[in-house]
């Protein structure tokens, strides 16, 4: 691109002009604004020699045109650019900070615990926040940390905020032949199956239950008198509704390998030959001791990152096998997921954040021991 300026020539325009020929200097789109002042086109590497050879004439860069049009631009805002850009940087990193953990539960021991494996984790009001790995390692690393009081735990962001929501895990008791007890229902849910093989049952397929109703009880009447007490058995199935959060990346990196490779040695974790490659996998490691001293042989196979981009529509199949494996492990052989929908999508920040309505059908039935002739059940079987 050609750097032209427009100047104005004041004074001996044709003295100007004349000089200009006949040093060969070309004028582009000569405009007369009066019989003394021309507005006139010339290349910018030209300027420098026009004002050496018209002294005379008063002469004025007028505008820019072409790159140095940019450049000049830029350099009359330079200041103001910069403050922009600063802006952008530090709304950037104020934004990866999160200022409020929202712990959903409707148990405050167990939101106390939740909160505080949070914080060990370095997740807590004005902390940085973690990437969608980290979070899947914290969240992994508290339900194994609490196996007998957490059941299930998500942790979305939605901007500067978190949202957990947690389920708590119910011991169920170990049941012996011995004692009275009813089926209760552990969770609202739409009957679909009752297998019961003693215990009165007091509900039908197709019936909609509170959590806490008894399903089987283990009192036996006739006409609304008690004519006996059982320990009730049996289960019942039904549909149960959740609605839960995710968020998934919309890209990740892969490793792919380069077919390089070659053989190296450590001597107590110090590496005889200098690292050939950015990035490489130890293969074929062995490890033996001799006096005191750790030696390794192992091959290093090079390998680099490829970024891989999903669409919005794999992102959105992807969350809801990883939403249909975390419910399968949490009803643990005992019920199906059975409907997906999509509540909501949204992207922020590189990932997609769902909302999803999830129906399960499940085991609902749980047991509720009690005493003949008392209205107290035993506590460590409620839900």
């Amino acid at each position: 691109m050609t750097n032209l300026i427009v100047i104005k020539v004041s004074k001996y325009i044709n003295r100007f002009i004349r000089k200009c020929i006949d040093y060969k200097i070309n004028l582009f789109e000569v405009n007369y604004i009066d019989e003394d002042n021309i507005l006139v086109k010339i290349r910018f590497d030209d300027y420098s020699k026009v004002k050496r050879l018209n002294y005379y004439s008063n002469i004025k860069i007028i505008k820019y045109e072409g790159t140095k049009a940019v450049e000049n631009h830029f350099k009359k805002h330079i200041y103001l650019y910069l403050i922009i850009i600063f802006c952008f940087i530090l709304m950037d990193f104020i934004t990866n900070f999160i200022v409020e953990v929202n712990i959903i539960h409707e148990n405050s021991q167990v939101r106390k615990l939740v909160k505080d494996n949070l914080l060990d984790s370095g997740i807590g009001k004005i902390s940085l926040a973690k990437d969608f790995d980290e979070l899947n390692i914290i969240k992994n690393n508290i339900l194994e940390n609490n196996p007998n009081t957490l059941e299930w735990l998500s942790i979305t962001r939605k901007g500067m905020t978190y949202e957990v929501r947690i389920e708590e895990r119910i011991i169920t008791k170990i049941i012996k032949d011995e004692g009275y007890a009813h089926l209760v229902a552990s969770k609202d849910a739409l009957i679909t199956k009752i297998a019961s093989s003693k215990g009165s049952v007091l509900v039908r397929s197709g019936e909609y239950v509170k959590k806490g109703d008894i399903l089987i009880s283990g009192e036996i009447k006739l006409y609304e008198e008690v004519k006996g007490n059982v320990l009730a058995k049996g289960e019942v199935y039904g549909d149960v509704w959740y609605t839960t959060d995710i968020s998934y990346p919309m890209e990740k990196e892969e490793k792919e390998y380069t077919d390089k490779k070659r053989f190296n040695i450590s001597f107590n974790n110090k590496i005889l030959f200098r690292n050939k490659f950015k990035f490489f996998a130890q293969t074929k490691l062995k490890k033996i001791k001799i006096l005191g001293m750790n030696i390794s042989f192992y091959n290093e196979e090079e390998y680099k990152l490829k970024t891989i981009k999903y669409t919005e529509e794999e992102v959105i199949n992807l969350s809801l096998k990883k939403i249909e494996k975390e419910f399968l492990i949490k009803l643990n052989g005992k019920g199906r997921v059975i409907s997906q929908k999509v509540l909501k999508k949204e992207e922020n920040n590189s990932t997609m954040l769902l909302r999803v309505f999830v129906i399960t059908n499940e085991l609902i039935s749980n047991y509720e021991y009690y005493d003949i002739g008392s209205d107290n059940v035993d506590p460590e079987t409620r839900n």
